[in-house]
């Protein structure tokens, strides 16, 4: 699809685009990310524990949070796609090429899990549409019950058919002050739906801020100076951030039962695991190839994190079939318990490694055919992070 130029913001001027490194680090983020679903799902959000015992209880209990998971993956979406469109924002096949690339990564999967669910889960046929058009976050207001992941696709394409053309046509500090009035702009519209009782964070406007700060350390990272990699200020507000995530996400713990309260604590729920996460991934980044963070590199977490996209898309449906054929559990019975689990993990894992081979790893390799070839970088460029895209 042919573009014309845009009109760029000048720029401090470069010799040479910067080069792209991958840090093993995001991996290993991502899979965690993807067993904190799936922890979430199979321990929790599928499970009643009334009248189990103390181990399965607390298992379920630490897996509670394993929802946010998502919310995970939101920051390291936007800092990742927004480093890849900062690279690639002066070429001509810009936009053709991220497309593309999207394409090829996201649908072929999400194609088959639409199909698989259109033909066995009946009267699924409202919400598979509303999927296939990407807006199936939106399936509330069409009083249409949700069949799966599919919401945070939404999000994240919604977000995308905007914010490439936004790093296209504004410069990087620009673009840092856009990711922060996006961000803020999410956190305000809780607080105001929290008025009125209301805390549905399905709906991408109140969903977005996740991208938001992935974008923010997208233009931080590329704005960064080499030579300051360890400076106290920029530790101190990472520290910072940490530190106020993490008290906005225990104010969860107050007591409260009006609609209201219970809405407003949801508000600041979701913009502490925000504040929390982004923090977090701004000092893995920081902090890349140092012994801290070495279990972020650990082969167990890269894997998982290879398989994250097939992992999300796929364990609800083997957990929803499973329990169909085996029918409830009897409170008490750890060896059913233990079954379950350890039949839909390894289920789970054999057909995200048949989607890895069989369908998204060929698909990618469609890209040689679709996309322009990428000019040799420069080896004396810093680098820009990437993780497994």
């Amino acid at each position: 699809m042919p573009v014309s130029a845009p009109q760029l913001v000048p720029e401090k001027p470069t010799t040479h685009s910067r080069r792209l490194v991958h840090i093993r680090e995001l991996d290993g983020v991502r899979g965690i990310a993807a067993l904190m679903v799936f922890f979430h799902h199979i321990c929790f959000a599928s499970f009643r524990p009334a009248g189990w015992g103390a181990p399965v209880r607390f298992l379920s209990a630490i897996s509670t949070p394993g929802n946010t998971g998502v919310d995970l993956f939101f920051v390291l979406s936007g800092f990742l796609i927004t480093s890849l469109l900062i690279q690639a924002r002066k070429t001509s096949s810009y936009y053709h090429d991220f497309y593309w690339k999207r394409v090829l990564r996201i649908l072929p999967l999400y194609i088959l899990c639409l199909a698989c669910i259109l033909f066995f889960i009946p009267g699924s046929g409202k919400y598979v549409l509303l999927s296939a058009l990407f807006i199936s976050n939106f399936a509330w207001l069409f009083h249409i019950s949700s069949a799966g992941p599919f919401w945070t696709l939404a999000i994240e394409e919604q977000f995308y058919l905007i914010w490439p053309t936004v790093v296209r046509r504004r410069s990087v500090d620009q673009l840092r002050r856009w990711a922060i009035c996006i961000g803020m702009t999410a956190v305000i519209l809780r607080l105001t739906s929290a008025v009125f009782g209301h805390y549905n964070y399905y709906f991408t406007f109140f969903h977005c801020d996740g991208l938001a700060f992935g974008a923010f350390l997208a233009c931080w990272f590329y704005q960064r100076d080499p030579a300051k990699t360890n400076s106290v200020q920029e530790s101190r507000i990472i520290y910072l951030g940490i530190l106020v995530g993490a008290v906005l996400i225990a104010m969860f713990l107050l007591p409260g039962t009006q609609p209201r309260t219970i809405a407003f604590l949801a508000a600041f729920y979701q913009t502490g695991i925000t504040l929390l996460y982004g923090s977090l991934i701004a000092l893995i980044i920081k902090s890349s190839g140092q012994r801290t963070f070495a279990f972020l590199r650990s082969p167990f977490l890269i894997f998982f994190g290879l398989i994250s996209y097939a992992m999300y898309m796929i364990h609800t449906y083997v957990m929803t079939l499973y329990d169909h054929l085996r029918g409830p559990m009897q409170p008490g019975d750890n060896s059913a318990y233990a079954v379950r689990f350890l039949v839909i993990f390894v289920s789970t894992i054999a057909l995200c490694l048949l989607s890895r081979y069989l369908i998204e790893l060929p698909a990618i390799s469609l890209r040689k055919y679709v996309l322009d070839t990428p000019a040799p970088a420069h080896p004396e460029d810093p680098p820009v992070p990437l993780g497994n895209m």
